[in-house]
């Protein structure tokens, strides 16, 4: 019977009954309210001036985690106080267990005092949700005025970095023309030293020479001197000799110039050498220097931050202690709402429950107006009466359909003769009209017919009437002679109006207006002949045999047809052919010709395949570079998992997981994925709003790249 059984109702109302007592049992079950003491609103007014500093947040704050304590101690006395109470109060627990009533939800408060104990909570819990509403602003407002003067501390740090960057800048500048200083003089040392090393090769090369000179010098004064020891025959020996040491004390000379000009070459590369030890002293002094100031930059640096160290950590053991306060005030705050969510979600549901009953109530009142009608109407003692009767009816239900359904295909017949004949009428319409408009034409045949018969006959006249005359004007020898002449001519002129007249007579009779009667009533029998077989062989099931049936001339099936006819003929013959080679034993020709075609057919076939392999690796290839190339281009990499279905990976993604999954068909549908479940605002503005999925990608992408870039600028 399901919901209309009265019984289901009773049931329910037991079911009622048990579940208010067992709630007034279970009415002294405390309830938590929340977690933390519930703070009332502070009466502290903190101006947001621009003047104000990180130690006087630092009191503020120390002020209120003070003040916060005595809340927290005031509210754990009253709570001990209110443990005294009796037991018609509410009870406030500080155990993390009894959130909510020991009763199940599906229990419904059965007296009016548990109605306005509920509706007392209710309105409690939303006075301290509002307190502490009013205290997380208060705590909001102090974390903006600590933010305020974290971003003016920041900002005089970030004035003095750019200061501190000026100044190495300028360093750097400094140093950098230092360098250029030192590498100017680092190019005219080397060009000196270029300088000194080609004088060092002039002058090593003119003492080699001076040196052969001298060699060759001492040689030829040791040969003049062993002239001089021999018996000298003439007075010209003695003149070269002469003219020899003039040679030699010159030569002395020029050396001791040069041994002069050496020496000098080796003090000035000593003092070169010394000049160049000079400068690396220099140089390195240079870069000590230079390490030192930076060294004492840093720890100027170093001392400045020292000297702020303890008033930004004292900030910041302030801002913590706000921190954790804001926390353990959020706590309370989002406990509070779980409790209040839950108090309401029990609220609808006995208003659910109350709403049942009373449609239960109005169903039930429904079915004792429908029992009533029922008595009233007075079918029998009980339900088997009442069965009985059903049944009864049923069978009558049952025959009239059965009737109903074959007087429908009697319908049907009688509407497929109707339509028949209406075809038929049309038919017999069409011809009537063709006929009677053939009627009419040979009517007008026949009325052009008689008016030409009529011109005829009296041209005819016409005729005899001047033959008379001339007969009577002419002399009879004339008339005898002429009508001789013209007789044979008349004649002919005579028999053929007369072939004419007979023509047009018999046209007459051909087109008779019996004869198209007749043809008339002969095609109507004949319709209706054919009117009663097609009728008697569409009762039987069965088909025209007259009927015609049209086929192409060029029909594809029958060529197709005629080419594997001619191909198996062709086969015949050759398979004859091979036969009869067989038997005049060319077995050995048909075996070489058979393997030189397999051969052919393997090396065509290992062809086809190294085709195959090689187009499927330049598509795999080509599709490969084609989905690099769109991933690339538009950061979305597209797979297909299913038939009609595509997966999307954004190139920004935080996780493989972040995904989006579409569904394409006749339309584009978004699928359901944990990552389109977050981008409900995204979904709304441009699929359900705008119906526009490129625009829903480019909103994505572009979301992804920004928390990207700011989760990398972050870290």
């Amino acid at each position: 019977m399901g919901d209309k059984d009265p019984t289901t109702i009773i049931k329910m109302l037991n079911d009622l009954t048990s579940t208010s007592d067992n709630y007034r049992r279970n009415s002294n079950v405390s309830l938590r309210l929340s977690g933390t003491g519930i703070t009332p609103p502070l009466s502290m007014s903190w101006k947001n001036d621009d003047g104000l500093t990180g130690s006087s947040i630092s009191k503020k704050c120390n002020e209120f985690s003070r003040i916060h304590a005595t809340e927290e101690h005031i509210n754990s006395g009253v709570s001990h106080g209110e443990s005294e109470t009796p037991s018609k109060r509410i009870k406030l627990s500080e155990t993390r267990q009894s959130l909510s009533l020991s009763c199940n939800e599906t229990d419904v408060p059965g007296s009016p005092f548990e109605w306005r104990r509920l509706k007392g909570e209710i309105i409690s819990l939303r006075t301290r949700l509002s307190h502490q509403e009013t205290t997380i602003q208060q705590l909001h407002n102090i974390r903006k005025q600590i933010e305020e003067i974290f971003q003016k501390e920041k900002n005089m740090l970030e004035m003095q970095t750019t200061l501190d960057k000026q100044t190495i800048k300028q360093l750097e500048l400094r140093v950098e023309s230092a360098r250029n200083v030192a590498q100017e003089a680092r190019d005219s040392q080397t060009a000196v030293e270029n300088e000194m090393f080609q004088m060092k090769a002039k002058l090593e090369q003119k003492i080699v020479a001076l040196l052969e000179e001298n060699v060759k010098l001492t040689e030829h004064t040791t040969y003049a001197n062993v002239n001089d020891n021999a018996p000298s025959p003439n007075i010209n020996n003695q003149s070269e000799v002469s003219e020899v040491q003039e040679n030699l004390e010159k030569a002395q000379e020029r050396i001791n110039v040069l041994e002069s000009q050496l020496k000098d070459a080796h003090e000035l590369q000593q003092e070169f050498e010394l000049q160049k030890v000079e400068l690396q002293n220099a140089k390195i002094k240079i870069e000590k220097l230079e390490c030192e100031r930076a060294l004492w930059e840093e720890g100027k640096s170093l001392l400045s931050r020292a000297a702020r160290a303890n008033e930004l950590e004292k900030e910041l053991h302030a801002a913590r202690e706000t921190i954790g306060m804001m926390r353990e005030s959020i706590k309370g705050k989002l406990l509070i709402e779980e409790q209040m969510s839950n108090i309401m979600q029990r609220l609808k549901h006995t208003e659910m429950v109350e709403r049942q009953v009373a449609d239960l109530e109005v169903k039930n009142n429904e079915l004792m107006i429908k029992l009533g009608e029922y008595d009233a109407i007075g079918i029998g003692d009980g339900p088997s009466a009442l069965k009985k009767e059903i049944h009864r009816l049923q069978q009558a239900e049952a025959l009239l359909t059965a009737e109903e359904g074959e007087m429908c295909s009697r319908i049907d017949t009688l509407q497929r003769e109707n339509q028949t004949l209406q075809r038929n009428y049309e038919e017999t319409k069409t011809i009537a009209n063709e006929m009677t408009a053939s009627t009419e034409k040979l009517n007008k045949l026949v009325a052009r017919l008689q008016k030409k018969v009529l011109l005829v006959s009296r041209e005819r006249d016409s005729y005899r009437q001047q033959l008379d005359l001339y007969e009577k004007e002419m002399p009879a020898a004339d008339s005898n002679s002429i009508s001789n002449d013209r007789i044979p001519a008349l004649e002919r002129t005579l028999e053929s109006y007369r072939d004419l007249v007979s023509k047009l007579e018999a046209n007459l009779a051909a087109s008779d207006v019996v004869t198209s009667r007749e043809e008339y009533q002969k095609l109507r029998d004949e319709n209706e002949k054919l009117k009663a077989e097609l009728e008697h062989r569409i009762l039987k099931g069965d088909f025209n045999c007259n009927a015609r049936v049209l086929h192409f001339k060029m029909n594809p099936a029958a060529i197709a047809s005629q080419q594997n006819e001619d191909k198996m003929k062709a086969l015949y013959a050759e398979v004859e052919e091979l036969r009869s080679q067989i038997k005049l034993g060319n077995s050995e020709t048909f075996t070489g010709s058979s393997s030189v075609h397999a051969k052919e057919i393997a090396e065509l076939k290992q062809s086809h395949e190294i085709k195959i392999t090689r187009l499927k690796d330049a598509f795999k290839a080509s599709s490969q570079e084609y989905r690099q190339a769109c991933y690339q281009l538009f950061g979305w990499r597209v797979d297909r998992t299913k038939e009609g279905r595509y997966k999307l990976s954004s190139q920004y993604a935080d996780s493989p997981d972040d995904y989006l999954y579409f569904h394409v068909g006749d339309g584009v549908d978004l699928l359901e994925t944990p990552f389109s479940a977050t981008l409900g605002p995204l979904i709304e503005q441009h699929l359900q709003i705008q119906h526009s999925v490129p625009m829903f990608l480019n909103a994505v992408q572009s979301e992804l790249f920004i928390l990207q870039t700011t989760t990398n600028v972050m870290s």
